[in-house]
């Protein structure tokens, strides 16, 4: 029987990139804001990660990163609103610049405005605007390097967002005890 939670697997399933704000908002006391965390949290889910064509209705449609095309009413069911609640909170996201959307044959296209920005990639549309892959690397910022010699921004690549600097370790050695396993083998 082969193994399902194997790192290979882990690392070739590929991953979400989801605000925390999100995620914390989810637990929310507050009903609305919590509707509104799940909402939004399931967009992210639902965003495609890479440039693709989609089939929906019978059509062939390009999708971009972030995008993705789903019929609004049958969004509306899946998170048990009316037309009226679902609309006043699609109204809500695209009035405050999180989403933007885009009539479809059969349903609509909905993009996560700054989404590459908030993975924390440059998009092939920002790089061709922007003068080539030289320039959207001199423009994203990169992680700083902690004392310790440990590489961050090797592992968190998502971070590498403007104002999103690691701040490095800084390890006060003159808190932390000796070790007492130590200390018998130098007498």
């Amino acid at each position: 029987m082969k193994k399902f939670y194997t790192m290979e697997n882990f690392l070739k399933s590929g991953y979400y990139n989801i605000p925390r704000l999100i995620l914390d908002s989810e637990r929310s006391s507050c009903e609305k804001t919590a509707l509104r965390a799940r909402i939004l949290r399931y967009f992210y889910e639902k965003v495609y990660f890479a440039k693709g064509e989609v089939m929906f209705n019978g059509r062939r449609y390009l999708c971009f990163r972030g995008e993705f095309i789903a019929s609004q009413r049958e969004l509306a069911e899946y998170f048990n609103l009316d037309r009226q609640q679902w609309t006043r909170i699609i109204a809500e996201f695209t009035s405050e610049n999180i989403l933007k959307i885009e009539r479809v044959r059969g349903g609509s296209r909905f993009t996560i405005v700054a989404y590459d920005c908030i993975v924390g990639k440059k998009s092939a549309q920002y790089k061709q605007t922007n003068g080539g892959d030289k320039a959207a690397e001199e423009a994203a910022p990169k992680a700083k390097k902690p004392k310790l010699g440990v590489m961050v921004e090797n592992y968190y690549p998502e971070h590498h967002v403007k104002g999103c600097d690691i701040p490095p370790i800084e390890i006060d050695y003159t808190k932390i005890p000796p070790r007492k396993d130590l200390q018998e083998k130098k007498w």
